[in-house]
């Protein structure tokens, strides 16, 4: 009986190429397995096939797109893979459950009302705590969560995540303050199906990192332009605190979502008081 693939390059190619035909037997080319075997197993771990998780990332994709731009209906519907405005619409409403019309219309910036008119700043956050800022990219080696966004909201101590880090970390004879813990918050809870949410979990590495162990992935963090907001407090508020800043800030602000995913970084991961843990939260902004 085969064991079960590493998924992690699977997943990479998957996720980076959601704009391009991937046939199957290109994807089991990384297992060694063949494409009915890996199909198979794929299924048996993701609990969908290799076409539904690629459609159902890249409508995703476009319903996230819908929500963040005024870009046209039928442009996301052609980027996401599809020849016609009905038969997007159709798809789309099959996997999320209205038209993308419907769905657009609940994300709608408000106009005309500022951030102090409009909303509270949640406690964690001060109205100080807001900067832009342009950085590298970075590279990490990952542990990925699949779930609800509550089971795993960041470096909680004793979870096997937290415990597979440490432990590549004592393998490679390294030190914590060599490194970064990053949290990379893949899809958005508005729109993904609870059970299915990809939380990466990860500590920062160089560029020509050391062997990475199996069941551990390794990924690159896109450079550019960021809204960097920083919190202070539980990383069990970390999803309420999402949930107001792509909800909530910014209905109310000029500022314009790149659709690509936010993420986070510890900055005292090893804190013990909660509270007094803080975490700065990167948007990527155009």
């Amino acid at each position: 009986m085969p064991q079960t693939p590493n998924l992690y390059p699977i997943w990479n190619k998957m996720e980076g190429q959601l704009d391009e035909t991937i046939g199957l037997n290109q994807i089991a080319f990384f297992t060694g397995y063949s494409d009915w075997h890996f199909h198979r197993l794929f299924k048996k771990v993701q609990g969908e096939n290799v076409k539904e998780y690629i459609r159902r990332l890249r409508l995703e994709k476009a319903a996230y797109e819908l929500k963040i731009t005024n870009f046209p209906i039928l442009e996301i519907a052609i980027e996401a893979g599809f020849l016609s405005h009905e038969a997007f619409s159709k798809a789309f409403k099959r996997v999320i459950g209205s038209t993308p019309s419907e769905f657009r219309k609940q994300f709608q910036k408000k106009k005309g009302k500022s951030l102090k008119d409009h909303i509270t700043i949640p406690d964690g956050i001060s109205k100080h705590g807001f900067q832009i800022k342009t950085i590298s990219s970075l590279t990490i080696v990952y542990v990925r969560h699949i779930g609800n966004y509550e089971e795993l909201p960041g470096p909680i101590a004793g979870t096997k995540e937290v415990l597979s880090i440490q432990s590549l970390i004592q393998n490679w004879n390294s030190k914590n303050s060599n490194h970064k813990w990053i949290g990379i918050s893949q899809d958005d809870p508005k729109i993904s199906p609870k059970g299915k949410i990809r939380f990466d979990l990860g500590i920062t590495v160089g560029p020509e990192p050391k062997q990475i162990p199996e069941g551990l992935g390794i990924q690159t963090i896109p450079g550019g332009k960021y809204l960097q907001i920083r919190y202070q407090g539980s990383y069990y508020n970390l999803p309420k605190i999402y949930d107001w800043i792509l909800n909530d800030y910014f209905k109310s602000n000029p500022y314009q979502i790149k659709n690509q995913p936010p993420w986070e970084c510890y900055l005292n991961p090893y804190e013990k008081e909660e509270n007094k843990r803080i975490t700065d939260i990167y948007i990527p902004i155009r």
